[in-house]
């Protein structure tokens, strides 16, 4: 790890917010993140609006040390754009995390990986079916992605770490933070069979409304397909399959067992949309065989 490289991108993200895509703006126009760091800092405002020249004096060196200084205690590690280990696939994204702080091996993101997303009280049904595909697309050695949450989400992790599957959490707050309260346990299992979790949020920032939709970003980012297996019509799922639409990447649904019923809405424009459907695993692994598997 590059602890200078690391402290700048840190800074970057407490000066102009975390997943701003100026970040990106602001170290084009200074050629890299290093001279974007001693410009600014040594009097250059040009490229900085009000609310931002007033954090200036807000970020300290200390502030920093002691981000770091958690991390290295916790065997919490950082990545940065650029590094070797950063994943592929989320590096090719409209505004991909400058650094993010992950626990786990992110080698598991070299094989394929699918993003697993769906609405946060499932029908038994979608649990049943999310569970058994899971399992049967797990067997390959496919890496599954989802974002910690409950309903959906936890029903992926749960099933990959019963299966003794790799699977990678996306947080939408800081590493350290138990959200959602009593998933520990969950993670210390992703990691005991390969995975990891991670986020782009510093330790300690707990989770808020408008931190999910950027977390969605990443889950769509690291996978070359989403699958949707059930979201109403103001489903979170639902922006991530538009980051996976938006990135030329796969999206799949699983078709709803009720048109009419209101929990299930939000697959039927994607469907309508050319969104692959899923009755199970082969539907999706059809699209990768000969190519990534």
């Amino acid at each position: 790890m590059n602890s200078e490289k690391v402290r700048i991108n840190i800074w970057l993200t407490q000066i102009f917010g975390t997943a701003n895509p100026k970040i990106h703006k602001i170290i084009a126009h200074y050629g890299s993140a290093e001279k974007a760091f001693s410009s600014i800092t040594s009097g250059d405002l040009s490229q900085l609006e009000k609310n931002e020249a007033e954090r200036l004096g807000y970020v300290s060196p200390d502030k920093i040390d002691n981000i770091l200084e958690y991390c290295e205690k916790n065997n919490v590690s950082c990545c940065c754009l650029g590094d070797s280990d950063y994943p592929n696939l989320l590096s090719e994204i409209y505004d991909p995390p400058v650094v993010f702080f992950y626990r786990g091996d992110l080698s598991c993101l070299d094989a394929l990986c699918l993003t697993f997303v769906g609405t946060r009280e499932p029908s038994q049904y979608i649990i049943k079916l999310c569970s058994r595909i899971t399992r049967d697309i797990g067997k390959l050695r496919v890496t599954l992605v989802s974002g910690m949450a409950h309903g959906v989400d936890e029903c992926v992790h749960t099933s990959c770490v019963v299966n003794k599957y790799k699977t990678v959490g996306v947080l939408a707050c800081g590493i350290d933070v138990d959200y959602p309260y009593g998933s520990g346990q969950l993670r210390e299992k992703m990691l005991y069979y390969g995975g990891a979790y991670m986020t782009e949020y510093l330790p300690s920032v707990k989770p808020a409304p408008e931190y999910f939709d950027p977390r969605n970003r990443i889950m769509a980012g690291l996978s070359r397909g989403t699958a949707v297996f059930q979201a109403g019509d103001k489903s979170g799922s639902l922006i991530t399959a538009k980051y996976a639409l938006d990135e030329n990447r796969d999206v799949f649904c699983v078709p709803p067992p009720d048109v009419f019923d209101p929990q299930y809405i939000g697959v039927i424009e994607l469907l309508r949309d050319g969104a692959i459907p899923v009755f199970n695993h082969n539907d999706i692994l059809k699209e990768y065989i000969g190519l990534y598997l």
